[in-house]
Order: C-alpha cells, then structure tokens, then sequence
C-alpha cells in the first residue's frame, strides 16, 4: 500500500542518497531526528532525480522486520504525489497551464519557442534547468538562472542561446554549411590558421572598411 509522505530531510547523515520522511498524517507528531531514512526506487542507469525539503511523495513498505511484520523504518520513496494547494498543481506552470511560466529575454533574429501545451507536454523544472519536449515535436532544454538555452521548435529550427561565452571545441573538423546565407557578426571578428587560409567565390569578392592594415609576419 502506498502512503503519501513529504520530505523533511535531504542529506543522509552517512551519504546514502537517502531521503528522510513523514509519512502524513499518521506522523504529524514525530520529532524530525526520528523519522527514518528512505531509499529511492530508481529507473534501470540509476538515474537519481533529488528531492527538496517539502516535496510531497509516495512511499511504500516492502520490507519485513525480524517478526515478519511490516518494518516502517525502510520506506521507499515510489514517486512524487500530485497536489494542487490553493487550486494550482504542484507541476512547473508549463505543465498545467496554472500560474507564471519562465519567459527568457528576447533575443534578435532568435526562432519562435517550442508551442507550450498545458497538460499534454512532458515538462519538468528543478535545480534551474527546465526541459520542454512539447507534444507537437519541439525540445528546449534551458537554464532558468542564467538565461542559457537550446532548442528546436516544431517547425525544425534550431537554436543555441547564451548570455554569456559559447565554446565549440573539435578534435577533427567542423563544418559549417547552409543552402542559404550564413552571417558573422560582433563586435571584433579574428580568424587565425596554423596553415593557410584561402577565400573563394563564385560571384564577388567585396570587402568594406574604414582602414585597411595589410602585414606579412
């Protein structure tokens, strides 16, 4: 039989991604030092999502004490538990459609999002990442804190958004191609090469500037 739980404590005191319970409303009394310590059932990779102080969860008793009795001092923690405390679900706001969403900063020339679908996409917003897979086929991944995000929206477009530095970094080559234009821009653009550089066209080869400064070195 599951019982629903809310989490009082996250740190197990010898380090055993253990988390502690209360098992409500049957242990509303319980000093906190007293309540045991549950393990988590987890997926096949034991992939660990935490759990944070005030978490609502469910918890079962699969063991037997020494009598062959249910032992209530190793719960184990089966999944979140469902609540909607003044009317909005305990689900990131992408979720349920209920409350405020994360809205990034606009950003020039940046694709449309993935198209939020409250109650049919699969959402889930913890420790500043949010994840987006959107019933209509878009992805975001982003990082609620800093601003940083990737995605691809349901029409195919790709984009990589970082307020602040972006690194590409290759063992082999990179290549970059596109039936269309391809634009650079900043504030100061360098190229260098260990070995050649060469230019090609098929039409014009314009270049525009205030000075040119030409050295060989």
């Amino acid at each position: 039989m599951k019982r629903r739980a809310q989490i009082v404590g996250t740190v197990h005191p010898a380090g055993l991604m253990r988390a502690q319970v209360r098992v409500l409303p049957d242990w509303n009394g319980v000093p906190d030092d007293d309540l045991p310590w549950a393990e988590y059932l987890l997926p096949i990779g034991n992939a660990f999502v935490p759990t944070v102080k005030g978490d609502l969860v469910w918890v079962e008793f699969p063991y037997l004490d020494v009598n062959g009795r249910i032992d209530t001092r190793r719960p184990m923690i089966v999944g979140a538990a469902q609540d909607a405390p003044g009317g909005i679900p305990n689900v990131a706001p992408e979720a349920s459609g209920k409350g405020n969403g994360w809205t990034p900063p606009e950003v020039d020339g940046a694709p449309p999002r993935p198209q939020i679908s409250a109650t049919k996409d699969f959402v889930i917003h913890r420790n500043n990442i949010l994840e987006v897979r959107t019933a209509g086929g878009g992805y975001e991944i982003a990082n609620t804190a800093a601003g940083s995000r990737i995605g691809m929206n349901e029409s195919g477009q790709i984009y990589i958004i970082g307020p602040a530095d972006v690194i590409v970094n290759a063992g082999g080559s990179v290549n970059v191609k596109s039936a269309n234009n391809i634009n650079v821009k900043g504030e100061n653009i360098a190229v260098s090469a260990n070995g050649d550089i060469a230019f090609k066209a098929g039409g014009t080869f314009q270049a525009t500037a205030s000075n040119f400064d030409f050295k060989k070195g």
